[in-house]
C-alpha cells in the first residue's frame, strides 16, 4: 500500500536534489537560476519529511496536522519566484525574510492551538496569501511587458509569458496536495509529487531559457522643460529616426536595443521613448520588427527570383526566432508568411 508514494517521493526527492546541484555548478548562473537552486533543494527536504508519515507505528493524524502546516509555508518560495521573474532583482535576504514572516505566527501557534478554528484561519491565510502574491506578479508582470517592449528588439529570452501557464499548473497542484491532506490518499499522494516535479520542470526550463535581464537603467536628466521643450524635441527628432534607420539598417541587428538607438541618435531614452509612444505610437519592439518585416522580409518574400525559406528570411530580416517573425509578420500584415507569399503569387 505505501510502497507507491514512498517511490514517488524518493523520486521527488532525487529530481530536487540533482536539478538544485545542477543548476549551483553552473559556471555563471543568472539570479533565477541561483533563486530556483535554493528554492528546488528546500522542496527536496521538504518532500523528504513526508516520509516520516509511512514510518510504521506512527501517529498519521497528528502528523498530517504538523506536515500541513509546514507545506503551507510552500507558498513563500513561489511568491519569491514570482517576484524575481516579474520585478529582476527584487529578491534579497531581506526582502525574502519579510515576505515570510506572515506565516511565522502560524508555525509557533499550531501546536499550541489545537482547534479546528484555528486551521480553518490558516487555510484562509493560505488562500489569500497565494492570492495576493499571485495579484501583485500579475501587477508587476505586466508593468515587465511593458518596459522590456520599450528596451528589447527580440523577447525571445527575456519574455515571460510562460510563467502564466505556470501559476495555473500550480494552482491545480495546490488542489491536489490540499485534497490529499485531507483525504490521506496514496494515490493522491503519488499524483501531487509527480505534478509537483512537472511544475518545477517547466519552470527550469523557462528559466534556463531567459538572459540575466535587469531593467534598471541610467537615464539621461532631460533638460529644464518649458511648455514647449517636449514639442521641441519631438520636431526635432522627427525625421531622424528614420533616416538613421533607413541609412544604417540598425533594425537587422537582432541583439538591437533600446540603449543603442539613444547612443546612435545622440539623444535621451526618454525623449526617444515618448517620441515612440507620443508620435509614433508605438513601443520600440513594434517599431523595430515592424520595419524588420517592411524593409527586408516582404521584398524577400515578393522576390520572385529567388526561393528563399522563412527560417532564411526570419534571419535577414534581424529575428532569432522563426516563431517570433512569423507572430511579427502576422500582426503587421494580417497574413502568416506563408498566406502572404500565396496571397502574392496569386
Amino acid at each position: 500500500m505505501y510502497i507507491l508514494p514512498v517511490f514517488s517521493i524518493g523520486v521527488a526527492v532525487a529530481w530536487y536534489a540533482i536539478y538544485s546541484i545542477q543548476l549551483l555548478r553552473l559556471k555563471d548562473p543568472s539570479r533565477l537560476q541561483r533563486l530556483l537552486a535554493v528554492i528546488l533543494l528546500w522542496w527536496g527536504i521538504a518532500t523528504l519529511k513526508d516520509l516520516i508519515v509511512y514510518i510504521p507505528g506512527v501517529d498519521v493524524n497528528s502528523l498530517l496536522r504538523h506536515i500541513l502546516f509546514l507545506d503551507g509555508s510552500g507558498a513563500v518560495s513561489f511568491a519569491m519566484l514570482l517576484m524575481e521573474v516579474t520585478t529582476p532583482g527584487w529578491i534579497t535576504p531581506r526582502r525574502a525574510i519579510i515576505i515570510s514572516l506572515p506565516f511565522l505566527p502560524f508555525l509557533l501557534c499550531y501546536n499550541f492551538i489545537q482547534q479546528p478554528w484555528f486551521d480553518l484561519v490558516y487555510n484562509i491565510f493560505f488562500v489569500v496569501y497565494a492570492l495576493t502574491a499571485v495579484g501583485v506578479a500579475i501587477v508587476q508582470g505586466r508593468k515587465y511587458a511593458r518596459d522590456i517592449r520599450n528596451t528589447y528588439s527580440d523577447l525571445t529570452d527575456v519574455d515571460i509569458s510562460w510563467m502564466w501557464t505556470i501559476v495555473v499548473l500550480f494552482a491545480l497542484s495546490e488542489l491536489i496536495w490540499w485534497a490529499v491532506s485531507i483525504s490521506n490518499d496514496a494515490v493522491g499522494d503519488t499524483i501531487y509529487y509527480f505534478c509537483s516535479i512537472a511544475c518545477w520542470h517547466f519552470v527550469m526550463v523557462g528559466i534556463n531559457r531567459m538572459r540575466a535581464t535587469r531593467l534598471l537603467y541610467t537615464i539621461e536628466q532631460p533638460e529644464v522643460e518649458t511648455p514647449n521643450s517636449q514639442h521641441k524635441y519631438t520636431s526635432v527628432l522627427t525625421g531622424r529616426l528614420e533616416a538613421l534607420m533607413d541609412e544604417r539598417q540598425l533594425y537587422l541587428n537582432p541583439d538591437l536595443t533600446m540603449a543603442d538607438l539613444v547612443k546612435a541618435l545622440g539623444t535621451n531614452r526618454t525623449y526617444l521613448s515618448d517620441y515612440l509612444s507620443g508620435t509614433l505610437h508605438t513601443t520600440f519592439y513594434d517599431y523595430v520588427n515592424q520595419l524588420r518585416i517592411e524593409r527586408k522580409a516582404i521584398p524577400m518574400i515578393e522576390s520572385t527570383s529567388m526561393n528563399y525559406t522563412f527560417e532564411y528570411v526570419a534571419e535577414q530580416s534581424g529575428f532569432k526566432s522563426i516563431t517570433t517573425f512569423r507572430r511579427a509578420f502576422k500582426k503587421f500584415t494580417g497574413l502568416l508568411p506563408s498566406e502572404y507569399q500565396q496571397q502574392h503569387l496569386n
